[in-house]
């Protein structure tokens, strides 16, 4: 990722609504596959692979003992900016951690990063980190022609498909519990501003331009409104995957 992408995250994330979002289906999956009472929490051992600036690792701090890794000493910096001192320096295909220490994992958008060619490997390392039967949650880019300004901000090179996605994660030693498309609703809209930046390239990524606190509240509403779709549906189509998997 582009060092100075590291600073607009660091300064949008807690309230920009696709962030924000994120969090929320994190938080739909968590409570259905993980038992999160508050005798647990002080135990459950999660890594964050590819923590960037370490809001999710903050969330996380509220339901487990969460550590991070992330491949740039940058994120690693925010990271402690927000509090978050068990965060270090690691590779997400060489993961600096004991076999089997984990009983979570999870990485939001790292396996698209241009810097991993075999998209396997990390979920090879995710496995051999995680206690038989630990759990696994994934956030991807949906759709290889939908690359975007921000995709080159920090560096993605694919976006994947569903089908794609629960063949990668048969192939690793995971069972797949639920993966899904997400931000559906907002796919229309979305999609004619992406192909019109194709040929019109904006200077700046999508993150540094901003978003209205209006506009913030209406998608994050729209949003808020397709998890309460996904509690009963999987979504056929989005912007995003999530998945929910168990190490066999």
């Amino acid at each position: 990722m582009r060092q100075d992408e590291y600073q607009i995250m660091f300064e949008v994330e807690d309230a920009h609504w696709w962030y924000r979002s994120l969090r929320g289906v994190l938080d739909l999956f968590w409570r259905r596959y993980v038992k999160d009472d508050v005798d647990c929490r002080g135990t459950l051992a999660v890594l964050d692979v590819g923590c960037g600036t370490g809001a999710v690792l903050q969330w996380l701090s509220g339901h487990a003992q969460p550590c991070g890794v992330d491949f740039s000493i940058e994120a690693v910096r925010f990271c402690r900016g927000r509090g978050q001192e068990r965060s270090a320096m690691g590779s997400a295909m060489a993961l600096p951690c004991g076999r089997g220490a984990f009983d979570v994992v999870v990485s939001f958008d790292v396996l698209c990063h241009r810097s991993i060619p075999d998209k396997l490997a990390p979920l090879r390392e995710m496995r051999a980190v995680l206690k038989e039967g630990g759990l696994l949650f994934l956030n991807l880019p949906a759709y290889q022609w939908l690359l975007s300004s921000h995709d080159a901000a920090v560096y993605t090179n694919h976006r994947f498909t569903r089908s794609e996605v629960v063949d990668m994660l048969r192939v690793s030693g995971f069972e797949p519990l639920a993966v899904t498309y997400w931000n559906t609703l907002l796919f229309p809209i979305i999609l004619v501003v992406r192909l019109w930046r194709k040929l019109v390239p904006p200077a700046q990524s999508d993150l540094a331009r901003g978003t209205s606190p209006v506009s913030n509240a209406v998608l994050s509403k729209v949003l808020g409104l397709e998890r309460a779709l996904m509690r009963i549906v999987t979504l056929p189509f989005g912007l995003s995957i999530f998945v929910a998997a168990r190490r066999t």
